[in-house]
């Protein structure tokens, strides 16, 4: 076998998906000590990135531009996976989903992630098994776990924020990040709200983390419209986001990018979910950090496989029905 391959990872698509995808980089290094690997992700991640892909010798690209040996492809478009073929990449082991994906890969793998229970990391993992034996290497991964390397630049610009929001160094703060895209359903702002009575009752200092997103906003509205003087923080890069992130006690927030995020810089993250089977934290918790990430749930047996099916649901709407509060104090208490 020729350690000294030239591999390419393609992930290209949102944060969480990218954060699930470091155990892969991590594998792949150990069984490739020599190797030459990049890593192509969106540019908006490499700032955050930077470090780790520097202590794991893994270069950052934006795209295919060179000839590889091998590529795996986890995720993007069909002209990322046809940059592949242009750039004569022999080995293209990646997930047979899309129709083109049957044309343009060569080592591909029907999966049918929606249906076995299993976290979105540990599949990406049996991908770069695939693409070692095709390599030559026979060997599973060890789960080894890690974090992300602190950015001491990013640190001080978020340390400077808490000041400014009169959360000094003393001050022990819990984050919430309450936002997300969309992509899988969220809990509304009554229940966030039950969820901060909790940990002010605590001691705790809450502070709220604000996304760009609309949906982001219209949460803030509504919380401003309760609590006005709640201390909220927006505005900051990735890279300072985790940080902040790492200072806190802990992060509590949907199924959304930040919160993997948090899980990789080494914070205590409790993930809010939905029963949703395609949604399930089963395959979309937190996975690969240092500290196991905790989940809460409605507890229902819930009947919808890709999407909430509604009102015809005999547990609709769990989401805002189910006690959070309770959920999670039977979740720390075992």
């Amino acid at each position: 076998m020729n350690q000294e391959l030239k591999i390419l990872i393609v992930r290209q698509d949102r944060l969480g998906d990218l954060m699930m995808t470091l155990p892969t980089i991590n594998f792949l290094r150990k069984v490739f000590p020599k190797a030459e690997i990049d890593l192509s992700c969106q540019e908006m991640f490499r700032e955050l990135l930077k470090g780790f892909c520097l202590e794991h010798r893994v270069g950052l690209v934006t795209s295919c531009r060179k000839t590889y040996d091998a590529a795996l492809f986890l995720n993007g478009t069909w002209k990322d996976c046809w940059e592949l073929v242009a750039h004569k990449i022999s080995i293209r082991v990646g997930m047979y989903s899309k129709p083109w994906s049957f044309f343009l890969l060569n080592h591909g793998v029907r999966q049918k992630r929606s249906r076995i229970p299993k976290n979105e990391a540990e599949f990406n993992l049996d991908l770069a098994q695939i693409l070692a034996l095709i390599l030559g290497v026979r060997e599973k991964p060890d789960n080894e776990r890690t974090l992300l390397p602190m950015d001491q630049t990013s640190r001080a610009r978020a340390h400077q924020k808490l000041t400014e929001l009169g959360l000094g160094d003393l001050t022990r703060f819990v984050v919430f990040h309450p936002g997300m895209r969309g992509s899988a359903l969220n809990v509304p702002a009554e229940s966030y709200w039950q969820l901060i009575d909790l940990w002010e009752n605590r001691g705790f200092k809450v502070l709220i983390s604000i996304g760009p997103e609309a949906r982001d906003q219209e949460l803030k509205r509504k919380l401003l419209d309760r609590r006005p003087e709640l201390p909220m923080v927006s505005g900051l890069n990735l890279p300072e986001l985790g940080e902040l992130f790492r200072m806190a006690e802990v992060v509590i927030a949907p199924s959304t990018g930040p919160l993997h995020l948090a899980h990789w810089v080494g914070a205590k993250t409790m993930g809010l979910f939905s029963p949703v089977r395609a949604q399930h934290p089963v395959r979309w918790a937190p996975w690969g950090g240092k500290i196991e990430a905790q989940v809460l749930i409605p507890e229902v047996d819930c009947p919808a496989k890709k999407d909430c099916i509604g009102p015809s649901c005999q547990f609709y709407n769990c989401m805002e029905r189910a006690d959070w509060k309770s959920l999670l104090l039977r979740a720390e208490n075992g």
